[in-house]
């Protein structure tokens, strides 16, 4: 039976609404450490612990509030995508992948999650020069994503195999990343 630990949520709230929508790190932490102290295994309270900490770029410490979270929920996708996040963080890119193969295999029908968990594989692909295996995976996705996230992927992954390639052949024929 689930309980739930009034204080806790409370305190995850404020944490969630500082952190979320006005990026006030410190009064987050404040808020999340009382709501985990109220309540050492309120979930929510623990991915967004993890949050921060990769916000903060400390993945040893988001990974252990990962974990944390994931043996009390194991088959929740948002804690398994901050998994394969934090292993990437930590350049252990298989573990990484092995964890986003799991969500990528459910019949998920949030296309803008879909979109993240594909962006992070194929950012991975990149890093560890498989970029055969990214284009096959970006040539798959045109009825699984919105079109626009599908061509934001294709731009950037051929963007950087050109910017890789000319940076390999010392030449200057790279591609500006321009965001308007």
């Amino acid at each position: 039976m689930n309980v739930v630990c009034f204080n806790a949520e409370k305190f995850y709230r404020l944490a969630f609404d500082y952190f979320q929508y006005e990026s006030n790190v410190k009064l987050a932490k404040k808020y999340v450490n009382i709501a985990l102290k109220n309540d050492p295994n309120h979930f929510k309270s623990l991915l967004l612990a993890g949050q921060i900490f990769l916000f903060e770029k400390k993945p040893r410490n988001a990974l252990k509030m990962f974990l944390k979270a994931l043996n009390i929920s194991k088959e929740d996708v948002s804690c398994i995508f901050y998994l394969a996040k934090t292993y990437s963080a930590l350049e252990e890119y298989d573990l990484s992948i092995e964890y986003l193969d799991k969500i990528l295999t459910k019949n998920l029908i949030d296309k803008e999650f879909l979109s993240e968990c594909y962006k992070l594989k194929i950012n991975i692909l990149i890093n560890l020069n498989q970029y055969k295996k990214a284009e096959n995976i970006l040539k798959t996705l045109n009825y699984t994503l919105f079109s626009n996230d599908v061509f934001s992927l294709e731009e950037n992954f051929y963007k950087i195999v050109q910017n890789k390639k000319s940076l390999e052949n010392r030449s200057n024929e790279r591609i500006l990343h321009i965001n308007f």
